[in-house]
This record gives C-alpha cells, structure tokens and sequence, in this order.
C-alpha cells in the first residue's frame, strides 16, 4: 500500500486491488486541485464546495458521500458521521491489505466515546487534521492519537505554502507529539512491517 498527500485533507492511496483520493479541493483553496485517476472517490462532506472538487480525478471511480459500509474492489470504506457543532462530518475506515487506516477528514471535535472507538477496533494508521481553527488543534489531535493509539499517524490539514485557509503550522503538533517526526514523499507500507510498539509519525510531501 503507498499514501500519498495533495494537501488539507486530500490522499491518495493506492492498494493492489484500488486507487482511492479523498477529498479533493477546489482551486479557490490557494493549492492546485488533486489530478490522477481513482476507482474510489470518498467525500467527508458532500455539499462542502471546497472539498469536493472532483473534476481533475479521472477514470470511472466509484462516489462515496455518504455514512454506510461499502465494499469496493476489494476495499472496504465505513462511513461514521460525526456531529460538528450544527453539522455532520464523516469520518472514514478504510480497510485493505489486511491495513486498517481510520481518516479523521477535516472535523473540529473528536467526540467518539470509548465504546464507539472499542467498535472500531485496532488502527494501524490515523489521518487526522492537525491546523486548528475550522479542525482540531494541535493539542485536540494528539489527544485523538492517545485515544486511537494506532500504529503510524498522518497529520493533515495544516498550514502550508499557498494555502489561504488560516491554519497553525504542522510543528505545533509536532511539538504536542514530543518532537519526532519521519519526512517522506509517500508512505509506503505492508501489513508485517508495522511497529507492535511505539507510535510513527510520518509527515508526506504534498504533491504538485
């Protein structure tokens, strides 16, 4: 499995049976819309104009908008709305390669309770915004990853260069999370190589 990152809460991720992107963002973000092709295409907030900017994704991909389970090409996506103050945000389980990522999308306030995040079971990976301001802050997102306590985590949706959304930079998470991070261009990654201890934060390149 390979992940890749456009910016704010857009990834691609490619398995052996599917390529999927998440949330791709419109131009009006100050960034370049995400371009390649996909099979699946999952949007956390389907009237939400400046994430759902699909035009640049290619190919015959299947649209995910909405909570539910869904089996795609051998993928499988569970949809999880959660209440955001006067809306709902889905969060997103992605299961392939025997892999379990959880994509926490672009939500503000992580409120799943103990015997929901006992539903979910074992993460190996947690995407998860981290600039503050419209999503969670720096401090709220290390508290989700003490929660989660998956394997390897993604920050997400943080300040970078073009970007016009007023977001905290990446290093104020950095920072909550003790300091240590791993830079790459993608991450890739197979079921028997995840850590047994120890939480991995790898930070990726956006692509241009």
């Amino acid at each position: 499995m390979q992940i890749q990152y456009f910016g704010l809460s857009s990834f691609k991720i490619s398995t052996k049976e599917a390529a999927i992107i998440t949330d791709p963002f419109h131009k009006d973000s100050g960034l370049t819309p995400p371009r390649g092709a996909a099979d699946i295409l999952i949007l956390a907030e389907k009237n939400k104009a400046l994430y759902s900017a699909a035009s640049g994704i290619q190919g015959e991909h299947f649209d995910i908008i909405d909570p539910g389970e869904y089996d795609v090409k051998g993928v499988t996506v569970t949809g999880i709305p959660l209440k955001q103050e006067d809306k709902y945000v889905t969060i997103f389980l992605i299961e392939s390669e025997d892999i379990r990522i959880l994509n926490l999308t672009h939500i503000k306030d992580f409120n799943l309770k103990e015997e929901e995040l006992e539903e979910l079971g074992d993460i190996d990976i947690l995407i998860l915004p981290v600039g503050g301001n419209t999503v969670l802050s720096a401090s709220a997102a290390s508290k989700a990853v003490n929660s989660v306590e998956p394997k390897i985590v993604i920050p997400s949706h943080y300040k970078m260069p073009g970007l016009i959304s007023d977001l905290d930079p990446l290093d104020k998470f950095i920072k909550e999370m003790g300091g240590k991070k791993e830079e790459m261009e993608k991450l890739t990654v197979k079921k028997k190589d995840l850590a047994e201890e120890g939480i991995k934060i790898a930070v990726l390149e956006p692509l241009r």
